[in-house]
C-alpha cells in the first residue's frame, strides 16, 4: 500500500469526532503527571496506529482512502501506563477462569466438543462482535470488572491493594489515553483503546454480562473467544432468538452471524461440522492467511526450522477428529510447507519427536550466541562437550536480524529524530542519534580528519559534548584542540556515522572465538 494511501486512510478515521479529539503534548504530560500521583499515592499498600490487516487483490484497485476500514492500535510499550498496566493486569486476569464461557485457547474449546452430546437437528453458528473494543464503553467496563471483584475479588491475589485502589489505577489507565501520529496528539475519548494492556480483560469482563441472558436459556454449547463466539443451539428458532437477545444488551454493541458453508462452520483455527449427531473437527486456515513460515533458506538455525514444521503437523492431527480429516489437514500442512521451500518426505510428514537428552534443560546454564551458520553452532556445541560442560550449559542461538526489524517501524510517520541541527542522523538512518553502546567517526568537513570514539550513553548526548568543546575552543577536547591547531580558531562543520554497534560486535566476537 502506497504511504500516501496509508496516511490518507488513517487521517480520515482520526477525523471521527465520536471516538477522537485533538490534543497537545501539555495534556499527555499531564495525564503522565496525574497517573503517576495516583500511582504514588494508591500503590503503597500493594506487597502505532493502523492495525495490519490483509487487503483481497481487488481492494487494491481502489484508491480512495474512504472505502478503507481500519481498526487503530495505541502502542502502550514504555508508556506511562506500561508497567502499571503490567502489574494490573497479573490482579484482574485472575478472573477470567471465573467467566463460563471464556476460551483461552483451541484447545479448551476442542475439549468442549468432545465432551458434547448432540441430537441429529442441532444447529450450529458464530457470532461476531462488530469493533469490540471501540464499542465498550469505559464506565461500563469498570462496571462490569467491580461485579466480577465483588462477587471473585476474595479468590484471588490482589497483592495488598483493597478493590476500591485496584479500580482507582485502572480508571487513571483508561484515562491516559492520549497518542501522538504524523506529529499530532490525539485523544480517544470513546470506546477500550486498542494495545492498552487491560483492554481485553475488561472486554471479557463487560462481554460475560451481555451474554447472561443467553446463558439463561441453557444453549446445548456456548463459548466465546474475545469477541467470536460459538453456539450449539437444538433448532434454527432457538439460535434466531439467542442471536436477536445478545443485539438487544447494549446500544453500542453489534454481532453478525456466521453460517455453515458446505456443512463447514469455520471457527478460531477449526472447522467444525456436525452430521447426524456426530461432530467432525479439522484444521482450518483463513483465506487470507499467507502462510507464511520461516522460508526453508533463511538464516536460521536448522533445529529451529525442523520445529516449525513438525509444530505446524503435530498442530494440524491434534485438531482432527477423524482418519479422513487427519489426512486432509496434513496434505494442507505439507502444502504450506513446500510453498516455504521445505521438502516433506512421503510418510515422514509429523513425525513424532522423542526428547533423549538426560538433563533437564530448565537445569542448565543458557549460553546465548548470535546465530551464523550451522557449522559453528556444531563447532560450539563440540566445544561445549571437550570441556564437559554439556549438563551445565546450553547454547541458544539468538535469530539474525531480517528484512522486517530492519524496515519496519511502529511509528512510520513520526520524526525519530529530535535532536536541532543533528549532525548523525542526515549521514545515516533517522534515529541513529538516540542510539546507545556504539563506536562512531566524527568528520571534519573542511578538511577530512577523523576522530573516533566509543560511548554507552546515547549518541546524541556524546556530540553535544564534542560540539560544546569546539564551541569554546577548548584544547582539552579533542574537536576543540582541532579548531585551534589545525585551524587557526575558525569554526568548521563536522558529520558522525556510527561505525559498530558494540553489544553486536561483542557478542559476533566471542562466538567466533568459541569456535
Amino acid at each position: 500500500m502506497p504511504q500516501s494511501l496509508d496516511r490518507a486512510i488513517t487521517e480520515i478515521h482520526l477525523r471521527d469526532t465520536t471516538t477522537y479529539r485533538r490534543a497537545t503534548a501539555e495534556e499527555f504530560s499531564s495525564q503522565c503527571k496525574r497517573l503517576n500521583h495516583i500511582w504514588m499515592k494508591e500503590g503503597k499498600s500493594a506487597a502505532e496506529l493502523v492495525k495490519t490487516h490483509k487487503l483481497a487483490p481487488d481492494e487494491f484497485l481502489s484508491t480512495s482512502a474512504d472505502t478503507f476500514k481500519i481498526r487503530p492500535i495505541i502502542s502502550c510499550v514504555g508508556g506511562p501506563t506500561d508497567r502499571i498496566s503490567w502489574f494490573l493486569n497479573c490482579i484482574v486476569s485472575q478472573l477470567l477462569t471465573k467467566v463460563p464461557s471464556h476460551l483461552s485457547n483451541t484447545n479448551q474449546f476442542l475439549e468442549q466438543l468432545r465432551n458434547l452430546r448432540l441430537g441429529s437437528s442441532c444447529v450450529i453458528e458464530s457470532f461476531d462482535v462488530t469493533s469490540l473494543y471501540t464499542n465498550v464503553q469505559n464506565e461500563q467496563a469498570l462496571q462490569a470488572l467491580s461485579e466480577m471483584l465483588d462477587r471473585h475479588g476474595r479468590n484471588i491475589e490482589t497483592f495488598g491493594l483493597g478493590k476500591a485502589r485496584i479500580m482507582t489505577l485502572i480508571k487513571e489507565c483508561l484515562g491516559c489515553n492520549i497518542f501522538k501520529w504524523s506529529g499530532s496528539y490525539y485523544s480517544q475519548i470513546r470506546g477500550l483503546a486498542m494495545g492498552q494492556r487491560l483492554a481485553p480483560v475488561l472486554a471479557i469482563c463487560f462481554m460475560s454480562r451481555i451474554e447472561e441472558p443467553v446463558l439463561a436459556r441453557s444453549p446445548l454449547m456456548y463459548c466465546r473467544y474475545i469477541d467470536v463466539c460459538f453456539i450449539v443451539t437444538s433448532t434454527q428458532s432457538e439460535m434466531d432468538e439467542c442471536f436477536r437477545i445478545m443485539n438487544e444488551q447494549s446500544q453500542y454493541i453489534r454481532l453478525t452471524r456466521e453460517i455453515p458453508k458446505d456443512g463447514w462452520l469455520p471457527y478460531l483455527n477449526t472447522q467444525i461440522k456436525v452430521s447426524s449427531g456426530i461432530v467432525h473437527v479439522k484444521w482450518y486456515r483463513k483465506r487470507s492467511s499467507k502462510n507464511i513460515l520461516i522460508h526453508a533458506t533463511s538464516a536460521h538455525p536448522s533445529a529451529v526450522k525442523r520445529a516449525v514444521i513438525r509444530n505446524m503437523y503435530r498442530t494440524a492431527a491434534r485438531m482432527c477428529s477423524g482418519v479422513t480429516e487427519r489426512e486432509e489437514s496434513r496434505r494442507l500442512a505439507s502444502a504450506i510447507a513446500r510453498s516455504n521451500g521445505y521438502t516433506i518426505p512421503h510418510g515422514n510428514a509429523g513425525r513424532s519427536h522423542v526428547d533423549r537428552r538426560n538433563t533437564s534443560r530448565q537445569d542448565k546454564l543458557p549460553l546465548c550466541l548470535p546465530f551464523i551458520s550451522d557449522k559453528v553452532s556444531a563447532a560450539i556445541q563440540r566445544c561445549i562437550v571437550r570441556a564437559q560442560l554439556s549438563d551445565d550449559v546450553i547454547p541458544v542461538n539468538i535469530p539474525p536480524n531480517n528484512i522486517k526489524r530492519q524496515l519496519v517501524r511502529n511509528r512510520l510517520y513520526d520524526k525519530q529524530c529530535l535532536t536541532e541541527g543533528c549532525v548523525t542522523c542526515p549521514n545515516g538512518k533517522d534515529g541513529d542519534c538516540a542510539s546507545v553502546d556504539v563506536i562512531y567517526q566524527i568528520q571534519c568537513e573542511a578538511c577530512n580528519s577523523s576522530y573516533i570514539g566509543e560511548t554507552g550513553r546515547i549518541l546524541s548526548v556524546r556530540i553535544k559534548e564534542h560540539l560544546a568543546g569546539k564551541r569554546r575552543s577548548n584544547v582539552l577536547t579533542p574537536l576543540g584542540k582541532h579548531r585551534v591547531e589545525q585551524h587557526g580558531g575558525n569554526d568548521f562543520n563536522i558529520k558522525c556515522t556510527i561505525f559498530i554497534y558494540l553489544f553486536i560486535y561483542t557478542l559476533t566476537e566471542c562466538t567466533l572465538k568459541g569456535s
